[in-house]
């Protein structure tokens, strides 16, 4: 009996345990349900927000970069339908260097005599001249002796004779800044293309006699550069001769500098500068030049560029942001609203973000905001620092290919002689080069 009542006691004692781990396990799965619903809602939300991000972020690039297109358009290939055909066009009278007519008087089938040509087609073929012959002009000065003065006296129209040509220095200019070749391709494409044979000191040598003939026209720039009032900056990084230096560019609607120095101390911005006030420095917020005279404006892509990596959110609201922005600036001065957009600033800096990052962002915004919208108060001021960028591009480029220079002096002359090309390059988009520079080193000698 005492045995049978100790069963039922374990029996009543595992019920007992087992009923209250089933409400244990209710009310948790109870819990879970709640929580499973809370995230449902959130992901739903996130879904929302990131469709409506994205569609943003196309509206934003439609607007920037190309038509907007209907969704599921494809881009057609090829030309539009019903544009004319592209034909090369036929060269001019003058142009024409040879002229060979191919006529016959009898049938090249039966031999009899055919009659007059009843019609004539005129084809043309355009081609280049390999190698052609370089030119050697040979100077012949004579000397006499006079008896009254007792010297030995020659002509004073003598120009000055230089032992490698003015056209052979275009060619390496063109070559080494504009091809971006190293000393070595110049020297072979010398030899390959014209059968002329020049050593790579030689090469060196000439870049340096180029940078004394572009002398004044390089002071000319520095003194146009510090007067303008609009300069796009940047820097980048500079190899000399295996140590760190650094490669300025300053933009203006008149000139381009470049200035390779061992610092990117804000010194080397204030010496090219000057102590002009009535200006606008364009940048990409470096800290060298937000002391310099002058008021200042921060470039835009680069903040959207790092909020994209922070946070995608902030990233969208800044992208419609900078769209309103360029909208605002087609407007006259006088009906752009600044305060407005600074106000629209304050709300995404206090707004919260679900991404940490996204508050690195927003102090760098808050640091920033009296430079964002300096362009809508001058006229022709853009917000974007891409025309400092655009133009250091191809340094940078050359830098990849030689390693940068070896030496100070060679530094020297590619910073006076790339100051002076791009300029002029700028100011002749349309014009062959050689068309420019020949002239430029023309006028050089004949002055130096």
């Amino acid at each position: 009996m005492r045995g049978k009542q100790s069963q039922e006691a374990l029996l009543r004692s595992r019920v007992t345990k087992l009923t209250n781990n089933t409400k244990r396990y209710r009310a948790e799965i109870q819990t879970l349900k709640v929580l499973l619903k809370e995230k449902d809602e959130k992901i739903l939300d996130l879904e929302t927000r990131l469709k409506d991000k994205e569609a943003q972020r196309k509206d934003l690039l439609a607007h920037l970069y190309k038509p907007k297109h209907c969704v599921g358009d494809k881009k057609q290939q090829g030309k539009k339908q019903g544009a004319p055909a592209y034909h090369r066009p036929t060269p001019k009278a003058e142009d024409v260097t040879e002229t060979h007519t191919y006529t016959l008087n009898t049938c090249p089938l039966c031999n009899h005599r055919v009659g007059r040509a009843h019609d004539t087609v005129v084809k043309y073929e355009e081609d280049i001249a390999l190698r052609p012959r370089p030119t050697v002009s040979k100077h012949i000065i004579t000397r006499h002796w006079c008896s009254h003065c007792e010297l030995y006296v020659k002509t004073p129209t003598i120009p000055e004779i230089h032992r490698i040509g003015v056209k052979t220095l275009g060619y390496i200019l063109y070559a080494h800044y504009h091809l971006r070749l190293p000393f070595n391709r110049v020297k072979e494409s010398l030899r390959d293309l014209y059968g002329f044979r020049i050593s790579e000191g030689e090469i060196a040598l000439k870049l340096k006699e180029a940078q004394g003939i572009f002398g004044k026209e390089h002071d000319t720039i520095i003194a146009l550069i510090q007067i303008a009032t609009r300069v796009y900056a940047d820097e980048t990084g500079w190899r000399m001769d295996g140590k760190n230096w650094c490669l300025w560019v300053f933009v203006t609607e008149k000139g381009i500098r470049y200035v390779i120095e061992d610092t990117r101390g804000k010194g080397v911005a204030e010496r090219v500068l000057g102590d002009k006030e009535d200006r606008v420095i364009i940048s990409d917020g470096y800290a060298g030049y937000q002391n310099l005279p002058g008021e200042k404006q921060q470039c835009w892509v680069h903040l959207i560029r790092v909020a994209k990596h922070r946070s995608l959110a902030l990233y969208g609201d800044l992208c419609v942001l900078y769209k309103k922005l360029l909208l605002e600036l087609e407007k006259p001065i006088g009906e752009r609203d600044r305060g407005k957009f600074e106000g629209l600033l304050e709300t995404l800096i206090v707004k919260h973000y679900a991404e940490t990052e996204a508050h690195t962002v927003q102090e760098r915004m808050r640091r920033h905001k009296p430079f964002l919208f300096t362009c809508l108060s001058y006229e022709g001021v853009l917000p974007e620092n891409n025309t400092a960028e655009r133009a250091i591009r191809p340094q940078v480029i050359m830098r990849k290919i030689s390693g940068g220079s070896r030496s100070v002096k060679g530094a020297q002359a590619r910073a006076v002689n790339m100051t002076v090309l791009e300029t002029y390059r700028r100011r002749n988009p349309d014009t062959p080069f050689f068309d420019v520079v020949l002239p430029l080193l023309q006028k050089g000698r004949a002055e130096g």
